[in-house]
């Protein structure tokens, strides 16, 4: 049976060598994780952390120096898995006398798309760039760069959308709407591979996390698995002694018997709310040490 995973990243391992021949560095070490069909999957870490070294690696633009990498079962070189492929890189590198009418036709030419100019303008529109089709990328600034760079990653209606950092320089309108497109590429189908330095992107909108530090891999899961599927709560009480609020945090099951234990105990409880877990929480605990 074909491999149905749209990203397979079996044992990764990337080296670089040094400046001077002494030694290598050791950007990626021995990670391993999957994309299923049809997720979206947030990729987060300090940077330095490795996200981009492994992106790249899974586009083919670097070479493992151990491990496997599959796109749907294929090598990342395989011209049929780069036709299935949008990407959205974190520093996008363009001649400034371009436009994106003149980009989009460009790369429609090199893709062999037959679409027209009233699709690549329709396009243009969605990701809020419906006036400028003509202006000269010279006078865009990095959040309209990201724009367009969304721009050519979806005029292909990819399978797979890679995007590395695509809110970077963003406001959070942008990024509302830009949520608000990846949300609607993975109704169409598409799985998603996202990385983010904005969690609260992250947790809104994938299914799981991957999380990195210093090259390797730190957590993984659902997020329910790493944001914690039993419901928390936190009391609040008045100390006796100081005066002071203390808090405890304690299942919902244990919820009304510790209530009825504090209150036999004749103390003041001045809040009870539910104790959520944010992937910011999760990020900070299980990158603890990773100062990059």
């Amino acid at each position: 049976m074909a491999d149905t995973h749209p990203i397979q990243v079996v044992n990764l391992r990337k080296h670089f060598p040094r400046k001077r021949g002494l030694g290598s560095v050791k950007a990626i070490s021995d990670i391993s994780f999957n994309v299923e069909q049809g997720e979206i999957v947030g990729f987060i870490g300090h940077n330095g952390a490795g996200k981009t070294t492994t992106i790249k690696c899974i586009l083919g633009l670097l070479k493992p120096s151990e491990g496997r990498i599959t796109l749907w079962g294929n090598s990342p070189a395989e011209s049929k898995v780069r036709n299935k492929i949008g990407y959205v890189p974190e520093n996008p590198d363009y001649d400034d006398s371009f436009s994106p009418m003149e980009y989009l036709s460009m790369f429609a030419d090199m893709r062999g798309l037959s679409g027209m100019g009233s699709d690549w303008l329709k396009l243009l529109k969605r990701v809020g760039l419906s006036k400028w089709e003509t202006t000269g990328i010279r006078q865009f600034s990095k959040g309209m760069r990201q724009r367009l760079s969304l721009a050519l990653a979806l005029q292909s209606n990819p399978e797979l959308l890679i995007m590395d950092e695509p809110t970077g320089g963003l406001d959070p309108i942008a990024r509302k709407e830009f949520r608000e497109i990846i949300i609607e590429e993975n109704k169409r189908g598409a799985s998603i591979f996202l990385s983010s330095h904005i969690l609260s992107d992250v947790e809104t909108i994938c299914d799981r996390a991957v999380i990195l530090a210093g090259g390797k891999l730190m957590a993984e899961g659902s997020m329910a698995q790493l944001l914690g599927e039993e419901n928390l709560y936190r009391i609040t009480v008045l100390s006796r002694k100081t005066g002071e609020e203390i808090e405890e945090t304690i299942p919902e099951a244990d919820l009304q018997s510790r209530i009825d234990h504090l209150r036999r105990d004749n103390l003041q409880i001045t809040r009870v709310e539910m104790a959520l877990k944010s992937l910011e929480d999760v990020f900070i605990d299980a990158t603890a040490g990773d100062s990059k």
